[in-house]
């Protein structure tokens, strides 16, 4: 079983907020310029819309692996016994 150390419970966070962060600018980005206007040749207005909507999907996705880390896999948290 791994310990939840304050470090282990850093770098968790850190690298899902940079999921949640990187990955819908990435995606929309990349649907948009390469595939939606590049491949396609869909219009600029069309490439926008389909690039947001699926840049939202991907932040949804991205939100509940984040939950599902937290909720099911972040084990149980020991408190401390006050001595009297």
């Amino acid at each position: 079983m791994i310990q939840t150390t304050p470090y282990n419970i850093f770098k968790t966070v850190f690298i899902y907020s940079a999921l949640i962060i990187f990955a819908p600018i990435t995606t929309f980005f990349t649907m948009k310029f390469f595939i939606l206007e590049g491949l396609i040749g869909t219009g600029n207005l069309a490439s926008n819309v389909w690039a947001a909507i699926i840049a939202v999907v991907v932040l949804h996705v991205a939100l509940g692996l984040f939950v599902y880390k937290a909720y099911f896999e972040g084990g149980t948290a020991k408190l401390d016994e006050k001595v009297d």
